[in-house]
């Protein structure tokens, strides 16, 4: 499965290029979202299956859905936890650092309404300390997390 992942995240950088080249850099950056989830003193995270580190729950955006819609089926893939968006935390855009890919992240503050955790093909879900994974926040998470 972590082979098919890493194939698909390559293919999705190449289709990115290609089109970037063919649209005269006209290409926009993928969409993506992501959701902070805190409850006592943890924050909802997922100690990914690609060894990039500790990520927030999210993703891409499809086509069909808008930006809430995208993060709440995300998390709910990802951790079991059906949520309700609260509000809008900040964004990150450019490269994502560790990969070819370049997206605007739109990071949502959430809660927890229902579900029950559970781990999936991205990784391990976890209620964690800041402090106890700083050192292995994948991508560039941290810059949105230090501002809780």
């Amino acid at each position: 499965m972590k082979d098919i992942q890493l194939f698909l995240r390559l293919l999705m950088a190449i289709f990115q290029r290609v089109f970037y080249v063919c649209s005269a850099g006209q290409m926009p950056p993928f969409a993506s979202v992501a959701m902070v989830i805190r409850e006592g003193g943890k924050i909802l995270m997922l100690d990914r299956s690609d060894g990039r580190g500790w990520g927030l729950p999210g993703g891409f955006v499809k086509m069909y859905e808008g930006a809430e819609q995208a993060v709440c089926r995300e998390v709910r893939e990802e951790t079991g936890f059906e949520v309700e968006v609260t509000g809008v935390l900040g964004t990150l855009s450019g490269k994502r650092p560790g990969t070819w890919i370049r997206s605007v992240d739109v990071v949502f503050n959430g809660r927890v309404v229902g579900g029950a955790l559970h781990d999936s093909t991205e990784g391990r879900s976890a209620w964690v300390r800041l402090d106890d994974v700083r050192s292995r926040i994948a991508f560039d998470y941290l810059e949105i997390l230090e501002t809780l």
